[in-house]
């Protein structure tokens, strides 16, 4: 025992001194002096304390896009990468109480301050988006577009394609989204899968948790499902759990309408059927590491039973950054429907459709 209690006493006193030994490194280390004159340019100090010499595109999500005058456009992570903002031009930034304020940004590890000719001072933490004045229309919208697939010929001829297409337009105040995602099989000359899924939204911010949206628009096609279109429009309302540097967590949902048609039917049964519908969202969008992002989507609607009574998706990715704007990435999709519509042979489709998809992403 009195061998024990050495080690554990031993033990304790290297960790202390390890600890003691960081935090005097950490008090010598001390950040290069900001540039004497802005020379008309912006200016980023990244965490390893080089500066970058630019213009500002805008702080969305986030992430701060930045032109280098050397490096061309750079997304520099807000809580990690960014250790001071100069700027030369005026900048509106929103705040987490809903405020707008404009002026050139001074911005440390801990505080927002102007230049001029505003005095106030703001935490760092309170700044939710940043965008210069007269700031160019495409600098508000990002892209990203995902492609997997595969091929065989031999015996058997196989072809299948997945595509993702993400279009989002941020601003101080707002977030339009476009997505699309598609799955293509066929073996031979017999098409296996068709599916589409469109959807279409406007986030507002009220303040910097909650959240409306006036407008969400979703059409999804699967012949294999026996949907042949299904068109679901929805109001929500959502507020964001987590809000923080490498997580955020939202949920929401609201009322609405949906139509469907089925690809086939029994004889005497009608094609289609219209429900009011309550469709609820989670999103969860967590940066594990630098290079690793896990997103999370679980999306139910509650509608009549002719149009299934219960169904949901559940979308799941990891992403890995392998450059800049280029990813790779692994997604699985779930779709669930309660009470499938039999066909006209009288097939009730499964409940549970399964998708696992692997491909390249490219985003700007």
């Amino acid at each position: 025992m009195r061998h024990i209690f050495k080690v554990i006493v031993t033990s304790g006193l290297l960790l202390l001194a390890l600890i003691a030994t960081a935090e005097s490194e950490q008090k010598k280390k001390v950040w290069p002096d900001p540039p004497a004159s802005l020379d008309g340019w912006d200016w980023v100090q990244l965490d390893s304390g080089e500066w970058l010499k630019g213009e500002i595109i805008g702080l969305y999500d986030k992430t701060l896009s930045f032109d280098s005058d050397f490096f061309d456009e750079l997304s520099l992570d807000w809580s990690d990468d960014i250790v001071r903002v100069l700027s030369s031009q005026s900048m509106a930034v929103r705040l987490n109480s809903g405020e707008t304020v404009w002026g050139p940004v001074d911005i440390n590890q801990k505080t927002l301050r102007f230049s001029g000719p505003v005095t106030a001072q703001h935490p760092r933490a309170d700044i939710v988006a940043m965008s210069r004045r007269g700031e160019r229309e495409i600098d508000r919208w990002r892209v990203g577009v995902t492609l997997g697939g595969s091929l065989k010929e031999g015996n058997t001829a196989q072809r299948s394609l997945s595509s993702n297409l993400s279009l989002n337009r941020y601003t101080s105040k707002s977030v339009f989204a476009l997505t699309y995602r598609g799955d293509y099989s066929e073996t031979g000359e017999i098409l296996t899968e068709e599916s589409h899924r469109f959807s279409s939204r406007l986030d507002r911010f009220l303040e910097s948790r909650l959240y409306w949206t006036p407008g969400y628009l979703e059409y999804f096609r699967d012949r294999s499902q026996n949907i042949d279109a299904r068109i679901t429009y929805s109001v929500f309302a959502g507020y964001y759990l987590l809000d923080q540097a490498h997580i955020t967590w939202k949920v929401g949902g609201g009322p609405g309408y949906q139509y469907q048609e089925f690809t086939t039917a029994p004889q005497g049964q009608a094609l289609s059927s219209d429900t009011a519908v309550i469709t609820a969202e989670s999103n969860i969008e967590w940066d594990v590491t630098s290079e690793l992002t896990l997103s999370l989507l679980y999306q139910p609607q509650f509608t009549n039973e002719a149009t299934g009574q219960y169904k949901h998706v559940v979308d799941a990715a990891f992403t890995v950054d392998l450059t800049e704007k280029l990813d790779f990435e692994l997604s699985y999709l779930w779709d669930y429907t309660k009470k499938p519509q039999i066909d006209e042979n009288g097939v009730l489709p499964k409940q549970n459709d399964y998708t696992i998809t692997m491909g390249l992403k490219w985003s700007h």
